[in-house]
């Protein structure tokens, strides 16, 4: 029996396709670019909260998608679970539900450790932080914090990985070179802040966050924390895809401009959105959205990524952000993203975004009506998704396989041969 060898070629062809395919974003340049405006780096602040949070061990917003640099923080800070900052992570976790979500919006106020001295006062606390923390409880865990830091010595941790934040780094920069968004944030919105700073969140797998902060002469600081992750070719050193990196980006610079301004109308949304949260819960509950009012921020952050795309003509991008968007909850957002185009079309009368949340919020409450007896309510189903390098497994343990089958086929042959000349 001969074994034809075009299946194994055409096979191995196609793995390293799918292979280069998930990587394109790292191979475009040797060097990466620099943006006007848009600065990208790895936080000392955010990855101190995250090792104290990660290890309260509170089960949430934990992964392990870097597990050499997961191994690397449990072998320097192990021992120190039992510490002040540790277990109040864990309280505010159970008493206030107090994430990592909830965590970067303090992160960005605060300059690096030991110090973590606050870039504006907090007393009262700015309107772009969470509204699960009180000054009572910023105060406290910025003490911990500061404990922790001195005592674990955390700046020579984090000096000790430069290399791979460096790399992270290069990585993601590479992923915008064509991407002009600051444009379009300004002639959406009305304004662009002082500037935009994406922080890579070496331990939020594929959790993304959005941030901003006021400083006393009025200037605003936009913030996108975009999780950092590895396929398993390279797990030592994230891997973004240049595709998927884009509406992240958008998505969390989206946030800093829509949560303040729903924030300031809560009245607006608060029926609506009381009535319809109970529908998505179960589903959006899974990815962190744990409220009301976080529901409808997400709603209206990822109705403008839609319209992102369809200002540059991607409909391709936003045909796949629809899907994207109802299989994870967001059932509505294809009718939210169309209404937006009222928005586009007559910005004489809607000067700003901010004059146009009524009608967004009246968009709410006739969904919110429609599904009053479930009629018409789509069902929601909530998927496992391989995001974005599913395809590239898939199609890598399909050609090992035939690979393996292959060998031990041909190495039967031989031992058939062997038999029968001796």
């Amino acid at each position: 029996m001969k074994i034809k060898s075009s299946l194994f070629n055409r096979l191995g062809i196609v793995s390293i396709f799918l292979f280069l395919t998930c990587v394109n974003c790292t191979r475009k340049n040797e060097t990466p670019s620099e943006y006007e405006g848009l600065n990208v780096r790895v936080d000392p602040t955010m990855e101190l909260f995250c090792i104290i949070h990660r290890l309260a061990d509170t089960g949430h917003d934990t992964p392990k998608e870097l597990p050499k640099y997961i191994d690397d923080i449990e072998n320097y800070f192990g021992n120190y679970r039992n510490h002040r900052a540790v277990n109040l992570a864990k309280r505010l976790w159970e008493t206030h539900r107090i994430n990592v979500s909830a965590l970067s919006t303090l992160a960005v106020y605060l300059d690096a450790p030991p110090d973590l001295n606050p870039k504006n006062v907090l007393d009262p606390l700015p309107s772009e932080l969470d509204n699960r923390w009180t000054v009572e409880l910023v105060s406290e865990y910025i003490e911990a914090s500061k404990d922790f830091a001195r005592d674990t010595k955390f700046m020579e941790f984090f000096h000790s990985q430069e290399e791979l934040y460096s790399r992270a780094t290069m990585n993601l920069k590479r992923c915008l070179d064509d991407e002009n968004m600051i444009e379009w944030f300004r002639d959406y919105f009305g304004y662009v802040p002082n500037n935009y700073t994406i922080i890579i969140g070496m331990q939020t797998g594929w959790g993304n966050y959005g941030a901003s902060i006021s400083s006393q002469d009025s200037t605003r600081e936009f913030y996108s924390i975009i999780g950092a992750h590895a396929p398993f070719f390279w797990n030592d050193v994230p891997r973004f895809s240049s595709k998927d990196v884009t509406w992240i980006v958008v998505h969390e610079f989206c946030h800093p401009y829509i949560n303040p301004l729903v924030e300031n109308q809560r009245e607006l949304f608060r029926e609506a959105g009381e009535l319809l949260y109970p529908y998505h819960e179960e589903v959006l509950s899974k990815t962190g959205t744990l409220r009301w009012d976080h529901m409808i921020n997400e709603y209206i952050v990822r109705a403008c990524v839609i319209r992102y795309f369809n200002a540059k003509n991607d409909m391709r991008s936003v045909r796949r952000q629809i899907k994207y968007d109802e299989r994870y909850g967001y059932i509505d957002i294809k009718a939210l993203s169309e209404l937006f185009e009222e928005y586009e079309n007559n910005r004489d009368k809607f000067t700003n975004f901010n004059s146009f949340l009524p009608r967004i919020a009246d968009h709410f409450n006739q969904f919110a009506m429609s599904c009053s007896d479930n009629k018409g309510f789509p069902k929601m189903k909530p998927r496992i998704d391989l995001f974005p390098y599913g395809y590239v497994i898939i199609a890598a343990a399909a050609f090992w396989l035939v690979f393996i089958i292959i060998r031990k086929r041909k190495r039967k042959i031989r031992s058939g041969n062997s038999m029968i000349q001796r």
